[in-house]
Order: C-alpha cells, then sequence, then structure tokens
C-alpha cells in the first residue's frame, strides 16, 4: 500500500510539473536547530520585502488566514498592503478576524472556501497569493492543483509556509478544515521552482518537533 501511494504522488506531483511549464528547481537552504532565533524562522515581513520590494504597492490575498492571531497572521494585518484580501471559511475565526486591526490601505475579508475564492480571482488580480500553513490541508492533488491555477493568476509571487513530513492533526477548535490530509517535504516545494528555506524543528511545541519551511516562487506574469 505505502508503494502505491509512493507512486500515486510521483503521478500527481510529475502532472502539477507539467502543467506548471516544467520548472527548474528552486534552491533548498537549511537552518539548523539552535542557529535561529523563533523571530528569524517566523519573519514574513523580511523576507518578502527582499524579494518583492515595497509592499504598500502590492495586492494579496492571505489565503485561509484564520483568526489573525499567529505570529505570521500578525504580521499579514501589519503589513500596509494596497489591498488585502482576508479568505476564511470558519465562522468563529471570521468573527475574530474581522475585530483585528489591519494596516492594508484596503481590507476585504471573503467568507469562503479557499477553492471557491482562487475560482474567482481575476489573472493579475493579486501581485501575492499567501498560504500560511494552509497547504497541508488539502489532499496533495487539491493543493498542487491550487498552486497550478496561482501561478496563472498572480503577478508576483506565491509564499507558503509548511510544516515538513508527516504531522498529523486532526480537528483544532471544532474546525475540521484543521485536519491535516498532506504531508511534504523540501524536495516536493523545489521540483515545482519554489525556493526552500528550511527551519530545523521549528514547532518546538510538538512531539516530536517538527521542522518548517518558507517555500517562495516568483513570477513574472506582467510588468512590476
Amino acid at each position: 500500500m505505502a508503494s502505491t501511494h509512493h507512486l500515486l504522488n510521483r503521478a500527481v506531483d510529475w502532472y502539477a510539473r507539467f502543467r506548471m511549464g516544467s520548472p527548474a528547481a528552486g534552491r533548498v537552504e537549511t537552518h539548523y536547530h539552535g542557529g535561529y532565533s523563533f523571530e528569524q524562522g517566523a519573519d514574513l515581513v523580511g523576507r518578502l520585502s527582499a524579494r518583492f520590494g515595497d509592499l504598500s504597492r502590492l495586492a494579496c490575498v492571505d489565503l485561509g488566514s484564520g483568526p489573525g492571531e499567529s505570529a505570521i497572521a500578525r504580521q499579514v494585518l501589519d503589513i500596509p498592503w494596497r489591498n488585502l484580501v482576508s479568505v476564511e471559511a470558519f465562522p468563529p475565526y471570521l468573527e475574530q478576524l474581522q475585530h483585528k486591526k489591519c494596516a492594508a490601505q484596503t481590507h476585504e475579508i471573503r467568507a469562503m472556501r479557499i477553492e471557491a475564492a482562487v475560482a474567482e480571482l481575476l489573472p493579475h488580480e493579486i501581485d501575492i497569493a499567501l498560504m500560511i500553513d494552509v497547504l497541508e490541508h488539502f489532499s496533495r492533488a487539491r493543493a498542487l492543483n491550487l498552486l497550478v491555477r496561482l501561478q496563472k493568476l498572480v503577478r508576483c509571487g506565491i509564499v507558503l509556509f509548511v510544516p515538513l513530513g508527516g504531522v498529523d492533526q486532526d480537528e483544532l477548535d471544532d474546525n475540521p478544515l484543521q485536519r491535516h490530509r498532506s504531508n511534504w517535504e523540501p524536495a516536493d516545494l523545489a521540483k515545482l521552482g519554489f525556493d526552500v528555506e528550511i527551519y530545523e524543528k521549528f514547532h518546538g511545541q510538538l512531539n516530536p518537533p517538527a521542522s518548517a519551511a518558507w517555500a517562495i516562487k516568483e513570477m513574472m506574469n506582467d510588468e512590476r
């Protein structure tokens, strides 16, 4: 069964890579446990600014934004985006999110599932798509299909933050959308053209501790 599952993953990975135009593999860099601070591992603003410049001129969609409570989610809300679209389907999280301060010049909260929100996006409407602790909540095939579709829509880049390896998680906060449905390794994302930064044992609260990775893919779908 494990062999069949592995072959199926290889097949859906190959098909997604083909649909993305068979990109060159991205870079992979590892930050070892004890060699970085939590703030460095969780830094969103610094790595986005280094890649995309002045964030105040960009429109961002935050897919699966949650309640806006985590260290990374708070940074998303603190960035003075030209426009921020927060997408969240779980009503209790939406209620919390609606009460959070947001530095974006305009902020729209869409109460819907991620796939429905992506289906509504217009080409080049969005500069950056964020999926922070989101990819693992989809089956592998559905996650890859989302990445393929986003690559055709966003102007500048896709930014992922994912736990690495087999991190089991069932429902949290009575939210069935929180269950983990796929596992990811750095090579999976690098083969799709993402540059990957691994932070070893970033999730130290888990037993055993789990590593995490930022994966960023830049696009040139329009003049910046």
